[in-house]
């Protein structure tokens, strides 16, 4: 970012000459390994197949919807539509908070989300604290969901 730093004793001034483009907006060293990080998951994805990793994750999140519609302390909020499902299911238990449910579940391994997921002003709009989330993809199974519903059965 910094092409030369000085410093005056005399006028008690620092002087700063910024690199030319583009290096002037690159701020510290280059995050290399995840560059060439990325390039492997890329191709990685590109061998199973963007059809094939959507196809498993909707089928992994209906599932997981369905199981969890089977406790009746458990709010879901949006997936109306099967076809449009993404991986993300965010849900309450009533009379428990968005993180009581998080701690819980990470006693027994489960990872989630709690709070606000960058949405806060939506969470407003539904008048809601905050919310759990959890979410799927290719390297989850239906096996992991049965236990993650049965820990979840637990807290709610």
């Amino acid at each position: 970012m910094i092409s030369d730093v000085s410093f005056s004793k005399e006028q008690g001034q620092c002087d700063i000459t910024f690199n030319s483009l583009p290096g002037k907006f690159e701020a510290g060293t280059p995050d290399t390994s995840g560059i060439v990080g990325l390039g492997a998951v890329v191709k990685y994805l590109e061998q199973i197949g963007q059809k094939e990793v959507l196809a498993h994750e909707r089928l992994l999140t209906n599932y997981a919807i369905k199981r969890m519609r089977e406790l009746k302390n458990v709010i879901i909020y949006g997936h109306s539509d099967e076809s449009s499902s993404s991986g993300i299911i965010p849900f309450n238990v009533a009379g428990l908070s968005s993180p009581d449910v998080a701690l819980f579940l990470d006693n027994y391994g489960i990872a989630i989300r709690s709070g606000f997921h960058c949405a806060q002003p939506l969470h407003q709009f539904f008048k809601l604290q905050s919310s759990a989330r959890a979410s799927f993809y290719i390297y989850n199974t239906f096996e992991e969901i049965d236990r993650f519903v049965d820990i979840l059965r637990q807290a709610a």
